[in-house]
């Protein structure tokens, strides 16, 4: 090589370049131990995150170069499951019932995807993005005792997949997707806080009289579900990405779930018999009201025996010689009128009890007993809803203040009914005497009334009711005398208390039975709240519920599952469940069962 002066510069000699390598060797030392000195006060430069970085190539360690673009790299192992319904069920392991098995898919680094079960097969896009779906058909738990699951094949929502839909999704980039229960085709949640009851399914049932004390008041107890989901997305590669070259923040991962309702239904002969009783009255009184009418019928009678009151005690001369007219009850409506007390359903002004007398079901909303006015979505991980002692009292109380309440409106509605009936007398009553040994008719007595019942039982001054007499026979003045007068004025003056007989012949036909049915279904009733009230005491220590179930959060119970990874290029699993019920009899629990539940991971790679 050529220097500035044209010199051919000389190449050292073996001595002086072990020179030259000494001498370097000391200064990297030296400025070593400077390093080392001064490191004690230097303050390092802030971690790397994730988001630091702008370029895809990332250095691990002293290995190389390893590259993530997420979204693009492909050759990810990734696995998705979902259940709509899991766990175990009177000692029955559900996992190996075939009719309600889940959707398991799993894929390989090199591509082999995996879907338990076999049928129906799963599809897979030109991207390599695999697609499973089983849904569960609702007759699914037909053979399993204490779960009835046909309530969520009803009124499904347009353009839902179905209330027991199973969905799985994998992909070569590291994502995966897992959804269960009332979700769309493409695993969209189908249950929100603000999704309309008409659009949700009927609920499924989970029994409880196994473990509750048995009594005919109450013969059968369910707890009712309404539709639920779940959903789980995971971005494995953005969540490797933050623990290799960031501070492990980015999970990745997306879970939600939903749930419709949650109650306590209880059914009780009793009260499924309330519309008999009242019907069996109804029939009798209708009876008795066509009883009173007419010529020949109970007011007519009152009516002419009051008339023969009065002129027996001013004369023994006349005798009755014949009735004639009509009595008319028109408007009594009383099956119509507690038709609709007992045809619809009751609630509890606080909205925690419905009470329907037609089936005898008494439901309890149990979201809104156990004070979560919000509904049973959006609330903390593995949240128990707790169901106290004092809550569980509040149901009895309540219950028996709606049918006390049922009650008075069913005997309220009766009595309105017969106040409402319009009641029409026009009777002639025929007085007759014997004049030389020939009967003769001699005196007509003339009877009107008209009004409501309600009027008449009232107050019978406010019933219209006129007395006329008229002489038939001139032989009557000769025949009474001075009598005659003083009788016509009695008989004129006697629609007052003819109203009143009339009264109480209608209060005792028709409105003591009222009352009567009033304290027959108080008395039938009551066995209903004793064993309401044995039955409530007892389930907070059965019943068990929790929402929004996370194994790798606190409160999750049994204690917390962390899935601690096998390596630094794998994720852990995560898992989210919409509802766990169990039930337990003494310290044994007899059924677990979780609902919608869905798990994403684990999603692992290899260092590039």
């Amino acid at each position: 090589m050529t220097g500035t002066h044209g010199r051919r510069r000389r190449r050292p000699t073996g001595v002086a370049r072990l020179v030259a390598a000494l001498t370097a060797r000391r200064a990297v030392v030296a400025v070593a131990a400077v390093v080392a000195v001064v490191g004690a006060v230097i303050v390092p430069p802030p971690p790397v995150t994730t988001a630091a970085w702008t370029d895809s190539e990332r250095t691990y360690g002293l290995v190389g170069t390893t590259r993530f673009t997420c979204g693009t790299d492909t050759g990810y192992a990734a696995a998705a499951s979902s259940r709509f319904v899991r766990g175990s069920l009177a000692g029955t392991d559900l996992d190996t019932v075939a009719a309600v098995r889940g959707a398991d898919l799993t894929r390989t680094r090199s591509g082999v995807v995996t879907a338990v079960p076999a049928s129906p097969a799963p599809t897979t896009d030109a991207g390599g993005t695999t697609t499973f779906r089983n849904p569960l058909s609702a007759s699914a738990g037909s053979g399993l005792v204490g779960l009835d699951l046909t309530g969520l094949g009803t009124n499904l929502p347009a353009g839902s997949a179905g209330a027991l839909n199973q969905f799985t999704r994998v992909a070569p980039t590291g994502t995966a997707a897992a959804a269960a229960g009332l979700v769309s085709d493409s695993g969209g949640l189908g249950v929100t806080p603000t999704t309309p009851a008409s659009s949700l399914p009927g609920p499924a049932r989970i029994g409880l009289t196994s473990v509750l004390p048995a009594s005919t008041a109450l013969d059968r107890a369910d707890l009712t579900v309404g539709a639920v989901a779940s959903t789980a997305t995971l971005d494995g590669c953005r969540a490797l990405e933050s623990r290799i070259w960031g501070d492990g923040s980015v999970t990745g991962v997306t879970r939600d779930y939903g749930i419709a309702g949650l109650a306590l239904e209880l059914h009780s002969p009793a009260v499924a018999g309330l519309s008999g009783q009242v019907s069996s009255t109804v029939t009798s009184l209708n009876t008795a009201a066509a009883g009173l009418t007419g010529v020949n019928g109970t007011i007519s009678r009152t009516v002419r025996d009051g008339v023969l009151a009065t002129v027996n005690g001013l004369t023994n001369l006349l005798s009755l010689g014949g009735v004639t007219g009509s009595v008319t009850l028109t408007g009594l409506a009383l099956q119509s009128a507690v038709d609709p007390v007992l045809a619809g359903s009751v609630t509890s002004t606080d909205g925690t009890v419905t009470i329907t007398p037609s089936t005898g079901v008494v439901s309890v909303d149990l979201a809104t007993l156990v004070g979560q006015p919000g509904g049973l979505n959006g609330l903390a991980p593995n949240t128990e809803l707790v169901l106290s002692a004092a809550a569980m009292a509040s149901i009895t109380t309540t219950v028996g203040s709606m049918l006390d309440g049922l009650t008075q409106r069913v005997v309220a509605a009766l009595q309105s009914a017969v106040s409402a009936a319009q009641l029409s007398v026009a009777l002639t009553v025929t007085l007759r005497a014997t004049v030389l040994g020939v009967p003769v008719d001699v005196l007509a007595v003339d009877v009107a009334m008209g009004g409501t019942l309600g009027q008449l039982l009232a107050s019978p001054s406010t019933a219209t009711a006129v007395v006329t007499t008229r002489v038939l026979s001139g032989a009557l003045s000769t025949l009474l005398g001075n009598v005659l007068n003083p009788l016509l004025a009695a008989l004129t003056g006697s629609a007052g208390s003819l109203l009143a007989s009339v009264a109480t012949l209608v209060r005792s036909t028709l409105v003591a039975p009222i009352t009567t049915l009033g304290s027959t279904l108080s008395t039938t009733l009551a066995p209903v709240l004793t064993a309401l009230g044995t039955l409530t005491t007892r389930l907070p220590s059965v019943l068990s519920l929790r929402v929004n179930l996370r194994p790798d959060q606190a409160g999750y119970p049994g204690g917390v599952v962390t899935g601690v990874p096998p390596d630094k290029w794998t994720t852990v699993p995560y898992q989210v469940g919409a509802l766990r019920v169990a039930l337990s009899a003494g310290a044994t629990t007899v059924t677990s069962l979780d609902l919608a539940t869905s798990r994403v991971g684990p999603v692992s790679t290899v260092p590039r």
